[in-house]
């Protein structure tokens, strides 16, 4: 039996699945993250992400971000505080989870 995700459908709002809203564009910042993924990835180049940019690439939530790094699934670069994933590991992973 598949799994079926809720919407709310009332009061003209989306039909998108719950929680989905997170993982599109929310701000002309947001559209500036996914340019410059876009730019990177088109010039061949290996860009830091961090958790945000993660989110609105992969379509994953920050705490499936956090949770991949504590079992070693994505191996991540600290910049203080912060954590930053390499593209190219997210995407060598992304295709693993995939099959390809």
């Amino acid at each position: 039996m598949a799994h079926q995700r809720y919407t709310f459908g009332f009061t003209g709002e989306s039909s998108r699945p719950l929680g989905e809203e997170r993982f599109s564009p929310q701000n002309e910042a947001d559209y500036e993250r996914l340019a410059r993924i876009a730019a990177a990835e088109a010039a061949g180049m290996d860009l830091l992400l961090d958790v945000r940019d993660i989110e609105l690439y992969a379509h994953v939530s920050r705490k499936t971000v956090y949770r991949l790094v504590r079992r070693g699934v994505l191996t991540e670069k600290r910049i203080g505080r912060n954590i930053r994933i390499s593209k190219r590991a997210l995407d060598s992973m992304l295709s693993q989870e995939i099959g390809g």
